[in-house]
């Protein structure tokens, strides 16, 4: 079941970068809850977007990404691979509208100091290769936009940066039936 079927709103297949994401999530991590599938989904996606920001992905970054991912309980090396390789084919494609559904999916299930953590981790992926580009940096300054997260709080910000609890998941076991 792909992202917007979760949010009730799956009409046709006019986010189909999203839904191809989010089908490599489900098949990565089975047993997850959707809003945790939907929260890294939403967060890989702007990672993405700030690699592909100065117009490719450097090895540095890949590498980044992938040590991001492997973060993530229960994600197998396939799944950091299938992730990767879309992201790889997608993220130059989202579109403007699948773009405002990431924004908004965030705004909606992360508080403001969740949505800064998530922009400390997007600056870090983008100067993981030693500089922060111009361009790197417009795109940091439109997702911090989007999120209603100063960039400038966050790069003045010295606390050593944490994966926001979401990207380290622990599995629950299910409530006893009563």
């Amino acid at each position: 079941m792909g992202l917007l079927a979760w949010l009730g709103l799956k009409k046709g297949d006019g986010y189909p970068n999203l839904d191809a994401l989010m089908r490599d999530l489900r098949t990565a991590l089975p047993d997850d809850e959707s809003v945790l599938l939907r929260y890294i989904g939403t967060v890989v996606v702007l990672l993405g977007k700030v690699a592909w920001a100065d117009g490719g992905v450097t090895p540095k970054e890949e590498e980044s990404l992938r040590a991001l991912l492997a973060h993530i309980e229960g994600l197998a090396p396939a799944g950091v691979d299938a992730v990767c390789e879309v992201l790889h084919g997608k993220i130059p494609s989202f579109s403007d509208s699948e773009m405002d559904l990431v924004y908004s999916e965030l705004r909606a299930i992360c508080d403001g100091n969740e949505r800064k953590q998530i922009m400390r981790l997007l600056i870090n992926v983008a100067a993981v290769d030693g500089r922060l580009s111009e361009l790197e940096h417009k795109e940091l300054e439109r997702i911090s936009d989007e999120l209603g997260v100063q960039l400038s709080d966050v790069e003045a910000d010295p606390e050593p940066l944490s994966l926001p609890s979401s990207m380290r998941p622990t599995h629950r076991d299910p409530e006893p039936e009563s």
